[in-house]
């Protein structure tokens, strides 16, 4: 019987990661994993008042995909998926944020990492990360093209520190796979060729 793959699509905030888990579980034939944000009813709240919402926003996220994680196994035994952000960016990337800032104290944080660790055995390794590297300045020209309200008050320098945060996670990662798909000028939203290169680059990787 053919193994099943598992990938993920990791990146900043406006790197493209919905978009491109479409198009490659369009293309690759795989179930696609998405982030559910329009139901996070802390993360407008959360862009409001950082210091009153971190915790429950980033709780609800990891909750969520726990979830997500713990079903996957069954998935796999009879689909590829492919994963929306992988649980590793929400607990050091976005979560970790939110206490470096000073938006989540340290008994939360606390918190937040037992409920991580609990379930970390638990959770299937992809057998491969996409990561969407994309420059600050693309980043925030994108996240004001797509009009999410919310997000429009993201400062720049939050999204340096998610940056920074990805790269310090891709730079310690040792047990994952990872294949790094530079995004600026790559128009993966209409342009056929840029989509077919990346589709082919992750081909290639797997």
């Amino acid at each position: 019987m053919k193994k099943t793959i598992y990938l993920s699509v990791m990146g900043a905030i406006g790197s493209g990661k919905t978009t491109v888990a479409q198009l490659l579980a369009r293309e690759l034939k795989f179930q696609v994993l998405e982030e559910n944000f329009g139901e996070n009813a802390f993360l407008p709240r959360f862009y409001q008042d950082m210091n009153r919402w971190a915790f429950q926003s980033q709780t609800f996220y990891l909750m969520e995909k726990i979830s997500q994680l713990l079903a996957t196994p069954k998935l796999l035994e009879k689909h590829s998926v492919i994963q929306d952000t992988p649980i590793q960016q929400d607990a050091f990337s976005y979560a970790k944020a939110q206490h470096v800032l000073g938006h989540m104290d340290d008994a939360e944080w606390k918190l937040y990492q037992k409920i991580y660790k609990s379930f970390e055995p638990y959770f299937p390794k992809p057998d491969l990360i996409v990561f969407l590297e994309t420059s600050v300045t693309e980043l925030v020209r994108r996240i004001g093209s797509r009009g999410r309200g919310y997000e429009q008050k993201i400062p720049t320098s939050y999204l340096e520190l998610l940056d920074m945060l990805n790269h310090k996670w891709l730079n310690e990662n040792k047990s994952i796979p990872v294949l790094v798909i530079e995004t600026d000028g790559f128009n993966i939203v209409r342009s056929k060729n840029a989509q077919a290169a990346l589709v082919e680059k992750v081909r290639t990787a797997l």
